[in-house]
């Protein structure tokens, strides 16, 4: 993903992209883990490479996240808290301004 900025070019990844996401989702409060869309990715990878990003062709950037929370916290405001985390985070320091967060409860800890 390409941005044109004031003095030049910047060229974000995929990769660092996931990194902001996963420090945007590590900062809120309630999520115990992030968790694999798949059974064999449970085993297989980092936790950062869990977190689902795609870029469509108009540049928007689609974010999944397959989430454990922890028990005793309202599911709602957990998930609303993490989708404006990574919202910010990808903002302000990404300069994304099209993006979609879809948070995936996948249990409670």
């Amino acid at each position: 993903m390409k941005r044109m900025l004031d003095f030049g070019e910047l060229e974000l990844t995929m990769h660092a992209i996931r990194k902001l996401v996963y420090f945007a989702v590590m900062e809120s409060y309630g999520p115990v883990n992030i968790e694999a869309e798949s059974f064999f990715g449970k085993f297989f990878g980092k936790e950062e490479e869990r977190i689902k990003v795609e870029e469509k062709e108009n540049g928007q950037v689609t974010v999944d996240l397959y989430l454990d929370i922890e028990y005793g916290v309202k599911l709602t405001e957990v998930a609303r808290n993490i989708i404006d985390n990574v919202l910010h985070k990808l903002k302000e320091l990404g300069g994304i301004e099209d993006v979609k967060v879809g948070v995936h409860i996948t249990g409670v800890k």
